[in-house]
């Protein structure tokens, strides 16, 4: 059986996430106005844990470039 190329992954940006995340802020709020608090809780414990990853790379990133 032939084997298939995996697609190429084009790394997403730190904005083209921040937007994401955004998006998904939003998608919580709506949760929570629909009287969904579990999901949307559960969603920005999410979100909050991405950020923190974000906040991270962004360091890593910029430690990168000061040396």
């Amino acid at each position: 059986m032939p084997k298939t190329k995996p697609e190429s992954r084009v790394a997403a940006s730190a904005t083209e996430i921040e937007h994401s995340i955004q998006a998904l802020n939003k998608m919580a709020e709506r949760l929570w106005g629909d009287g969904r608090e579990a999901e949307a809780k559960a969603l920005l414990d999410a979100l909050d844990a991405l950020n923190r990853a974000l906040d991270r790379i962004r360091i890593g990133e910029s430690r990168k470039t000061l040396h």
